[in-house]
């Protein structure tokens, strides 16, 4: 009976092993993609070279979430995500691993350069979702004051506080994101993304003149979807 048991024990081993032999060995082959991606941050007045560090860095990652994200969809190993994109997406570029292969501050342009190779895995998405999940449970305790006041911390953690104005415009709370983006616009003022989301909101609520302004200021500090979207706007303005 104990030769028995021990059979018994390897070959449930042996099936509960190979299975995850499978999955390791697809990580690093299928479920996963590798670029090389760049990007500029142009410094304006009030940033420091340290912010200015971060958001190249940020940039170019999230560049390598989108592209990665591209391909592994079509590939079927990504979900859609529809509504939570954005904020997945903000977060997954938290989770990427990279290794800089370029970075230089030019002093006559005042930009900062960042040059990186990225691996981005599909469970990098996966733990972006667990994450996104978890902070919106704490979102949902939050007291009206805490979401009229929206405290934004000291620390640079754009991807994750972009997220929580998605997870906002998602559920519908469109002037609490608009409150939270004015707050966040505050600690960094020339990141366009801020602005980029901020249209959305002010779209949301039917507030086109401000919503057009939120675009222009995004597109003036280098937000390139949000100068597209200004292109877009003017050429169905100009047919009707």
């Amino acid at each position: 009976m104990k030769i028995n048991s021990r059979r018994a024990i390897l070959f449930l081993f042996i099936i509960l092993l190979y299975p995850v032999q499978c999955m390791s060995k697809d990580d690093n082959g299928d479920s996963s993609f590798v670029s090389t991606v760049d990007f500029t941050y142009n410094l304006r007045k009030g940033d420091s070279k340290e912010l200015s560090k971060a958001f190249a860095l940020f940039g170019a990652k999230q560049k390598a979430v989108v592209l990665s994200a591209k391909y592994l969809t079509h590939k079927g190993l990504l979900e859609h995500y529809g509504k939570k994109q954005s904020e997945i997406f903000c977060l997954a570029t938290d989770e990427i691993s990279v290794s800089v292969i370029d970075e230089k501050f030019h002093e006559k342009t005042n930009a900062y350069y960042m040059k990186i190779k990225a691996l981005v895995r599909n469970t990098d998405f996966i733990q972006a979702e667990i994450k996104n999940l978890e902070l919106e449970k704490k979102e949902l305790k939050f007291s009206y004051s805490e979401e009229m006041e929206q405290h934004v911390s000291e620390s640079i953690e754009p991807g994750q506080e972009l997220s929580r104005a998605y997870r906002y415009i998602r559920r519908g709370k469109w002037r609490i994101a608009i409150i939270y983006l004015n707050h966040l616009g505050k600690k960094y003022p020339n990141w366009g993304e801020i602005y980029l989301a901020k249209a959305i909101g002010y779209y949301s609520i039917h507030n086109v003149d401000k919503m057009i302004t939120a675009l222009k200021t995004a597109c003036f500090l280098g937000n390139e979807e949000a100068c597209g979207d200004l292109d877009g706007l003017t050429q169905s303005h100009d047919k009707y």
